[in-house]
């Protein structure tokens, strides 16, 4: 499409500007050459496009298709023939140039490619360090703090008190073995018991009669 807009264009204009690309100008003797100078848009060519019913999107999409399949054969294989239009080709600076007087229907074959020697990779072997032993400081024993000392008077204290406590309970379940073991039974109870009966009692003297003469 935009190379028939392109041709009928410059059937009756000398000039028409492709966006971000180039101008195609119109001689005198109906050749048409490429500037790569004039790249600025007029509005022009997208004016063309509107005009055959695409939207702005469109418009814009058929343009950037065109400069990169140019780009894009000239990249792959320094040629690009358009049939009915003329042929674009690198010069020797890189440029783009354009030749519409002789169109190359038929694209120039690339290259053959060169073969390919399959290059096995070196495999290295890396170099393990040698392993140093590593010596680990002694932890030094912790220091004493202010809490600590303040806390062993108190420990102390506990000790002493519970080793009362226990001395205590020791002599009071001591005299209770020994009280039971010096108790007397029952029977030797009641034979005391008569005993301070008897001594308890208080002899009767013997009084004579009274004489009544």
């Amino acid at each position: 499409m935009i190379i028939d807009t392109i041709n009928q264009y410059l059937a009756s204009n000398r000039r028409l500007v492709v966006p971000e690309f180039g101008a195609f100008i119109a001689k005198e003797d109906g050749c048409v050459v490429f500037s790569e100078l004039l790249v600025k848009d007029d509005g022009v060519l997208r004016s063309l496009l509107s005009e055959q019913g695409l939207s702005e999107l469109e418009t814009e999409r058929v343009i950037d298709r065109f400069i990169f399949e140019v780009r894009h054969g000239l990249d792959r294989q320094g040629i690009y023939p358009i049939a009915g239009f003329g042929t674009f080709a690198l010069n020797r600076n890189g440029g783009i140039g354009f030749d519409g007087t002789k169109p190359c229907l038929e694209p120039i074959p690339l290259p053959a490619e060169e073969p390919r020697v399959a290059v096995t990779p070196t495999v290295v072997t890396p170099v393990q360090p040698p392993v140093v032993p590593v010596v680990t400081a002694p932890t030094p024993a912790p220091r004493p703090t202010a809490g600590n000392r303040s806390a062993k008077p108190s420990q102390n204290w506990i000790m002493w008190l519970a080793g009362v406590v226990i001395a205590v309970a020791l002599a009071v379940l001591a005299y209770g073995i020994y009280c039971m073991v010096q108790s007397p039974d029952d029977q030797e109870l009641d034979k005391q018991m008569d005993a301070q009966r008897i001594s308890m009692q208080i002899p009767q003297l013997d009084v004579p009669p009274a004489n009544n003469n």
